[in-house]
């Protein structure tokens, strides 16, 4: 008998099926290319500016002032930013609303220099970690680990403007918890949500076996509704709009 592989799925594959299973068939498996946007291309720079850094300040060893941190992050995201210059120019936005977002994704990162310093935060042991199991048919990619009085934290970081823990946000950080418990034995303590445009410090999701139980129940039914590859499987459940999501 011939054994079908899984379809390897991540979190954000997960809560696209659970929006949309239409979405996730045109993405996943028609592979189409997702419209870019502001808020996609905006994610995407900050978040690489914030892994060089993380990578930079970890192998350096030791903290620079708040005011050096500052420059060097900024100076990173100005550099990602305009790698990112033709992308951004087939948004068609005018001068003055592309120059907002810049400014605004700034103070984001600056917002992250106030927490570290003012918080004590370490460098993280790895960011940008990438976490595989072909056992779960599951992979992600967890932004920052780090160590906090002997307790494992994953962080995430979100460039939204809304700073709440919605379900799509929750059920991210079991699956995450999942995938480091099945590479390394244990789960994490934590999961720390770092919305960046708050100036205050990340929220806190704890970490326990029934959320560990949820993620693996999950990811389990989630296999079974995509094994199949047929147009058919995958109704449409937003009235259309995830037509919209791509070119």
């Amino acid at each position: 008998m011939i054994r079908i592989a899984k379809r390897i799925l991540s979190p954000t594959a997960i809560n696209t099926y659970l929006s949309c299973p239409r979405k996730y068939w045109l993405r996943y498996i028609r592979k189409l290319k997702t419209r870019p946007s502001i808020h996609l291309i905006r994610g995407s720079v900050a978040h690489n500016a914030l892994c060089q850094f993380n990578r930079q300040t970890a192998s350096r060893g030791i903290k620079n002032s708040p005011s050096q941190e500052q420059d060097e992050l900024l100076r990173l995201f100005d550099h990602y930013w305009e790698k990112a210059g033709g992308q951004l120019n087939t948004l068609e936005l005018d001068t003055g609303e592309l120059a907002e977002f810049r400014q605004e994704s700034k103070r984001m990162l600056t917002n992250f220099i106030t927490w570290r310093h003012e918080y004590q935060v370490g460098s993280p042991l790895k960011a940008e970690y990438k976490i595989w199991s072909n056992g779960l048919g599951l992979m992600g990619i967890v932004d920052a680990v780090h160590e906090q009085e002997g307790r494992l934290i994953l962080v995430d970081y979100k460039t939204s403007k809304k700073d709440e823990i919605t379900s799509d946000i929750w059920r991210q950080a079991a699956i995450y918890a999942l995938l480091y418990q099945d590479k390394h034995g244990s789960p994490p303590e934590e999961i720390w949500i770092h919305f960046l445009k708050d100036e205050g410090p990340p929220k806190r999701i704890p970490v326990d076996e029934h959320m560990i139980e949820y993620a693996k129940s999950l990811v389990e039914s989630l296999h079974r509704s995509t094994a199949s590859d047929l147009e058919a499987d995958y109704p449409c459940t937003c009235g259309g709009w995830c037509e919209k999501d791509f070119i």
